[in-house]
């Protein structure tokens, strides 16, 4: 349901930190929505040298930049601690300063939302959502993640 594009230079994250990082902002996700950790979106996107910029000056490789995309409908406080808890965490887990961890949030009604075939609920209707959902269909959502890690 939510969707991170992570933003970094180039050769900054090796696949591990990647997958710290992902995993960070799933669980901040997971922990303070109740979205089931397995709909928690993340992609990576490098960025060429020279392709960065801040006020017309070319931009180095600490600046991470987080874009998400969220369904409408939840409170502000809630979304507050999302974001702060989201840049805490990135921040920590890159050893960069929090000044370095940009994050931007879109939020789109759940009805111009599909995944898995489905239009998303409203904010907390999840549970009813995934419970309406046929017992194989629901092992295939899980079955696209590795949950050991």
């Amino acid at each position: 349901m939510p969707v991170y594009m992570v933003y970094v230079s180039a050769g900054h994250l090796s696949p591990e930190m990647k997958g710290e990082v992902a995993r960070a902002i799933t669980d901040a996700h997971r922990d303070l929505t109740g979205t089931q950790h397995f709909l928690a979106q993340i992609s990576f996107q490098e960025q060429p040298t020279g392709n960065v910029f801040l006020g017309g000056v070319e931009q180095g490789g600490d600046l991470i930049f987080i874009h998400g995309h969220h369904r409408v409908g939840r409170p502000v406080d809630l979304k507050h601690r999302l974001a702060a808890k989201i840049v805490d965490d990135v921040a920590k887990v890159m050893n960069v300063e929090k000044r370095h961890v940009w994050l931007h949030i879109d939020e789109i009604p759940p009805n111009q939302m599909i995944e898995y075939g489905r239009f998303l609920p409203e904010p907390g209707q999840e549970n009813a959502w995934f419970n309406a959902i046929a017992d194989d269909e629901k092992e295939f959502m899980k079955s696209n993640v590795h949950l050991g890690a």
